[in-house]
């Protein structure tokens, strides 16, 4: 998503699903509210939303009143919504919300999700082509099911803003600000805040299932950036950069703990990506290339064939003929 320098007031409405909850909510609304304190006037709006209006109550017992979402659908206005939901995916409501988000998507409202907020769009088709994730105990659940929710702690792109939930809804507030008005204000707000740092959204959450080795932390940070960052690679360099280590640092963990360059490894973890992609999803094997960041279909092709011993069309193909035998 592309946000620029804004000189006029940013309306965002916020979503409310029963059960929500209610620190997401503050996080998102307490630092506009700040930014709106620190700039001298009012450059940020917000409305509370549910379903159907009315009173909607949060996970910890408290209550707040909305307007209904049919009345957000009609305020052209409205600038973005952004939706704050249960903690699982299994307790949420999804009927009646497709068709109002997707009108107002359609509208030219940037559409955002906290945690499992972000269910609710990609069930609306609302994620395709854009980097996207959720609540960490479902990442590796969607992705089975052929989904590419990535590990960032948010993501901002494409006119859609999606977190993990928790703190990470704070994060990407401040990097909304940082975009819309630059790194001294979005600074300002976080230390208003008590909020030690700006993180980025090539950071990530650290947690036992990424780290199956007992590799460093050091190690664990640069692996996870990989993993984040499949459809566009970073460089060696960029990686340094993001991990605070040198490049020779990176390359002696990796030669020491695995084995293998860190550039081998990167390649094979997009290559694995794109062979579950081709086994599990119907999208094509341009757009898997695409997705595992080969930005040339006969480089995919090679390298693919490489790895696996077949052209990935072919394997697609044997793979069909073996299920249906």
């Amino acid at each position: 998503m592309s946000l620029d320098i804004i000189n006029k007031n940013w309306k965002l409405g916020v979503l409310l699903v029963p059960g929500y909850n209610f620190a997401e909510m503050s996080h998102i609304i307490e630092p506009l509210k700040v930014a709106n304190h620190r700039l001298g006037h009012t450059l940020y709006e917000w409305q509370l939303f549910s379903l159907n209006g009315g009173p909607t109550m949060s996970s910890c017992g408290m209550q707040v009143e909305t307007l209904a979402l049919t009345a957000a659908w009609s305020l052209s206005q409205l600038d973005a919504l952004v939706i704050c939901a249960t903690n699982t995916i299994y307790q949420l409501p999804v009927q009646g919300f497709t068709a109002p988000l997707k009108h107002l998507a359609r509208s030219g409202a940037l559409m955002g999700g906290v945690g499992t907020g972000a269910y609710y769009l990609y069930l609306s088709g609302l994620l395709d082509d854009c980097r996207w994730t959720i609540d960490h105990r479902h990442l590796d659940e969607l992705r089975q099911q052929g989904a590419t929710p990535n590990r960032a702690i948010f993501n901002v792109n494409n006119n859609r803003f999606t977190c993990q939930g928790g703190s990470t809804s704070l994060d990407m507030m401040l990097h909304i600000i940082h975009l819309h008005h630059g790194k001294s204000v979005a600074i300002a707000v976080a230390e208003e805040m008590n909020c030690a740092t700006l993180r980025t959204p090539k950071e990530h959450r650290l947690d036992n299932k990424i780290n199956p080795y007992g590799w460093p932390n050091a190690l664990q940070q640069v692996a996870c950036l990989m993993e984040n960052n499949i459809d566009e690679p970073l460089s060696l360099s960029e990686i340094s950069q993001y991990a605070g280590l040198g490049k020779r640092q990176i390359q002696r963990l990796f030669k020491v703990y695995i084995g293998i360059s860190p550039s081998t490894y990167y390649l094979e973890k997009r290559l694995n990506h794109a062979h579950k992609l081709l086994f599990e999803s119907k999208y094509t094997v341009e757009n898997i290339a695409i997705r595992c960041g080969f930005s040339s279909l006969p480089s995919f092709y090679k390298c693919y064939k490489k790895r696996f011993g077949l052209p990935p069309l072919k394997a697609r193909h044997q793979k069909a003929l073996m299920w249906s035998a």
